[in-house]
């Protein structure tokens, strides 16, 4: 329960391959869960729920052996805390810019010495952890993704996986393609080429890379171009392709059958 599973694969070579959960729900966190993931994506930042809504959703990955990954909305240490106190072991920090803003991340997301985290996690009671054991092997355990989506910061790409701390360099394409003036084309040659290049750039620096796609085809690329740590959709996406792919097998069946 304390073994972080995303640091333990990406430091043995393999991938970690998560999803989202679509909304802040026990049930569709369990379900999603069930299929065999490496972490579960909780994103605060876009989606209209926060933390106080998601509850005990970390408290069942941890119980299911699986790492919940916590998006802040930004770099915002208390709401860092209480991620991590409530049971999250994966922190990604969107629009990160610079080595200064990752070192941040990184002192926000760890107790002293190599940080400046608050003691207090809450997590621990409900579970029957005991708090020492696991405040001793608490910055070893933490994740820590920061989140590349500017000019800026994609310039100082290699500075920012430099920082020691820094687990994985997480590339956000649709903010990437949007600061590259092509709001909504992920697929535009110049910023497929950055995302080509990225998982390259941080692996000079000694750093798995991220990305997040939906459907088998998009992932298995980023995984051939490097990529470790990718999240593939979600339930309620995979949903719905194979609801659509059913209804519309029984419409084109119908019809065959009464022609």
């Amino acid at each position: 329960m304390l073994e972080n599973r995303v640091k333990r694969l990406l430091a043995e070579g393999k991938a970690a391959w998560g999803s989202a959960l679509a909304d802040a729900s026990e049930l569709l966190a369990k379900a999603t869960l069930k299929q065999g993931i490496d972490f579960l994506w909780i994103d605060t930042e876009h989606r209209p729920f926060g933390i106080n809504e998601v509850q005990l959703v970390p408290i069942i990955c941890r119980l299911e052996g699986r790492d919940a990954l916590l998006r802040v909305p930004n770099l915002d240490p208390g709401l860092i805390k209480k991620g991590l106190d409530m049971g999250c072991s994966c922190i990604m920090v969107p629009q990160v810019d610079n080595a200064d803003q990752a070192r941040l991340a990184v002192q926000y997301c760890k107790y002293p010495p190599e940080g400046n985290r608050g003691v207090g996690p809450v997590w621990p009671m409900l579970l029957d952890v005991d708090l020492n054991d696991y405040l001793q092997s608490a910055n070893r355990e933490t994740c820590v993704v920061v989140q590349v989506e500017t000019p800026e910061g994609l310039d100082n790409l290699e500075r920012i996986a430099e920082v020691e701390g820094v687990d994985v360099v997480f590339a956000g394409p649709a903010d990437i393609a949007a600061s590259m003036g092509h709001l909504g084309n992920i697929g535009h040659p110049e910023v497929q080429k950055c995302l080509e290049d990225f998982p390259a750039r941080a692996a000079s620096c000694g750093k798995p890379s991220g990305i997040t796609f939906g459907g088998f085809d998009a992932c298995w690329r980023a995984y051939e171009q490097g990529y470790r740590f990718i999240n593939a959709g979600n339930l309620m996406y995979f949903g719905q392709v194979g609801m659509r792919e059913c209804l519309d097998r029984l419409r084109e069946s119908e019809r065959s059958v009464s022609a």
